[in-house]
């Protein structure tokens, strides 16, 4: 009869050491949380759960990512504020929720504009900042050390090669943003031309461009087979369209083109060909 008794109480204890209820909290990755980054929330369990299930609250200021139904959540927070995080576990004697509350710090975001004054060197880039959120911005510059706390700014560049401007945007808690801008200042002048085009508007090779790198001045004519003008452009961006100056549609067939140019470097182009116009 004591025996019998042992064995029944080992057994009871032995079930409820294969059964117990799953216990759960939620850890966060540091003490401040910004926007526009995502979040990875994860769970700290005990006694093996077979099942998650995550929720935000509010839900609709933000993205959850891959799904709410992992041992994680990587969540991006659209909008400052205060949230609660909720995760139920289950296994097969029943469930247990945890909850978190968390506090959201909007980031500042970085958003500036870059334009050479002058193609090819010396050059001057433009700088001018339109972020948001920050307290205090600087520049990095890929070729000095310095910083420059300036809110717009001008640099000066007295060589070719490849270039990298960052700005960075300081906001509340660390809650920072960059934004990078990389560029090439040629070291010599080019022009290249392509020979066809088809201005049939499918959204391919529907203009004829010349292609070039460190201009300062382009002109462009456009000849049919009988000598007559009919496209002129004096702009360093100018294309034809395969219209005539009145807009009229062109005749499919060859042209002649006369490409005048003027490179940073002092070369000079005159160059002369023929071009295809295809419908």
């Amino acid at each position: 009869m004591i025996l019998r008794g042992i064995v029944l109480l080992l057994s009871v204890f032995a079930l409820s050491g294969m059964a117990q209820l799953p216990t759960a909290s939620i850890t966060v990755p540091s003490a401040t949380l910004c926007t526009g980054k995502p979040i990875r929330f994860n769970s700290v369990t005990t006694n093996t759960p077979t099942s998650f299930s995550w929720s935000v609250t509010p839900a609709y200021n933000g993205t959850l990512t891959p799904n709410n139904s992992g041992t994680f959540i990587d969540y991006t927070f659209s909008n400052a504020g205060a949230y609660v995080i909720r995760l139920v576990v289950a296994n097969t004697t029943g469930s247990a929720v945890a909850t978190r509350t968390v506090v959201v710090t909007q980031a500042a975001q970085a958003s500036f504009n870059a334009s050479l004054v002058t193609q090819g060197y010396p050059s001057q880039l433009q700088l001018t900042n339109f972020s948001s959120g920050s307290f205090k911005n600087y520049w990095i510059f890929s070729d000095i050390t310095p910083k420059d706390s300036s809110v717009n700014t001008v640099k000066s560049y007295s060589t070719s090669g490849n270039y990298t401007v960052n700005l960075v945007a300081l906001g509340t808690g660390g809650c920072n943003d960059t934004l990078s801008y990389r560029f090439r200042i040629a070291d010599s002048s080019g022009v290249t031309l392509p020979n066809i085009f088809s201005p049939n508007e499918d959204g391919v090779n529907d203009i004829f461009k010349p292609i070039t790198a460190g201009l300062t001045a382009l002109k462009l004519s456009i000849f049919n087979r009988y000598g007559n003008l009919v496209f002129f452009s004096d702009r360093l961006n100018g294309f034809w369209d395969g219209r005539t100056t009145s807009g009229e549609p062109c005749s499919p067939g060859v042209y002649f083109y006369v490409v005048e140019a003027t490179g940073f470097d002092g070369k000079s182009y005159n160059l002369k060909n023929t071009l295809t116009l295809i419908r």
